[in-house]
């Protein structure tokens, strides 16, 4: 009869399988803080983790001023599509109710047409929110009119003439959200010529982007908003933000913009306080809750760009804009 033996190596393995434990406990852990550390967890969509940062209203600080207050895409109006989740703007309807809210500034997005036209959208690709189908940069003008946008009433495509010749005023401001690389010839002329009718005035409008968009801009004079986390290299900003944001505001400041734009979540205190230890104002996006806008507001945060302005608006009736 043969007598098995264990295998002499038993205990090695154990020991093995323990240290690997052991450093998979401390990097997770490790990792799990830096995040924590790095990322502001917003009450809108975290309110667990946003509970226990300490994200709330009672943390607010001075309240006898508020930050200024941006439509996002004038306002978000729900998509007409069964089972969407999707806030469709850059709409006249859209537009409006950002205006009736009162908001401090108007954004809309732009991009070009196949011939050239601007256009009032914000996806490459308008599959999703219209009726159509095709990138904007592949469609003529009169391609893009045939479609309705997915919203109630339906409406068609503006053109950047179209949505300022209807809704500018002499002291409104915007926003213009350039989404396409390469379309700054068409935006500087458009610019100069509405500046040259009196329509418009520098300090009426910035132009945000990402940084290989705003580049073209940097010699035009205009007040420039850097968005810092969206591009081609998306995941790659994202994690300079979260491991180096030294390199995102050395990136602001080499764009000439005094403006950096992020979503809630890398808001982290300390990436707002370094921004603006170098001069810069930090706008953020991703929020809606009454609970974040205080809690940005109390921690020098200049601007709050909001789909549903009008509650954004409310939660700080009768105090006024910061500068």
């Amino acid at each position: 009869m043969i007598q098995e033996h264990p295998p002499k190596n038993n205990g090695r393995w154990k020991r093995r399988i323990l240290r690997t434990t052991l450093l998979s406990v401390v990097l997770i852990g490790g990792l799990s803080a830096l995040i924590f550390a790095r990322f502001h967890f917003s009450n809108q969509d975290f309110p667990t983790l946003a509970n226990w940062q300490g994200n709330d209203e009672s943390q607010s600080g001075s309240t006898d001023s508020r930050p200024q207050i941006i439509g996002h895409r004038g306002s978000g109006l729900p998509a007409k599509k069964d089972g969407s989740p999707l806030f469709i703007g850059n709409t006249a309807a859209a537009i409006q109710g950002g205006i009736n809210a009162g908001v401090d500034w108007i954004e809309i997005d732009l991009r070009k047409s196949a011939d050239n036209h601007l256009v009032v959208f914000h996806d490459e690709c308008i599959d999703l929110r219209t009726t159509g189908e095709g990138k904007i940069h592949k469609l003529s003008l009169a391609a893009l009119q045939k479609v309705q946008v997915l919203v109630d009433p339906p409406e068609g495509i503006l053109t950047l003439d179209e949505m300022f010749d209807r809704f500018h005023l002499e002291k409104r401001k915007w926003i213009f959200d350039i989404k396409a690389i390469g379309i700054h010839k068409e935006v500087i002329a458009w610019i100069k010529e509405k500046i040259a009718e009196g329509t418009l005035s520098k300090d009426q409008f910035i132009l945000f982007g990402m940084h290989d968009v705003l580049i073209d801009y940097t010699e035009s004079g205009y007040n420039l908003g850097y968005t810092a986390t969206w591009g081609e290299e998306l995941l790659g900003n994202k994690l300079e933000v979260l491991f180096t944001p030294s390199r995102i505001i050395a990136r602001c400041e080499k764009l000439g913009s005094r403006l950096l734009v992020i979503p809630t979540i890398f808001a982290s205190q300390s990436l707002v306080e370094t921004a603006q230890s170098k001069g810069l104002d930090v706008w953020i996006y991703g929020s809606d809750n009454e609970l974040d806008h205080k809690h940005f507001a109390g921690r020098g945060i200049k601007g709050l760009i909001v789909d549903n302005p009008k509650d954004a608006m409310k939660c700080f009736e009768g105090q006024v804009p910061k500068t």
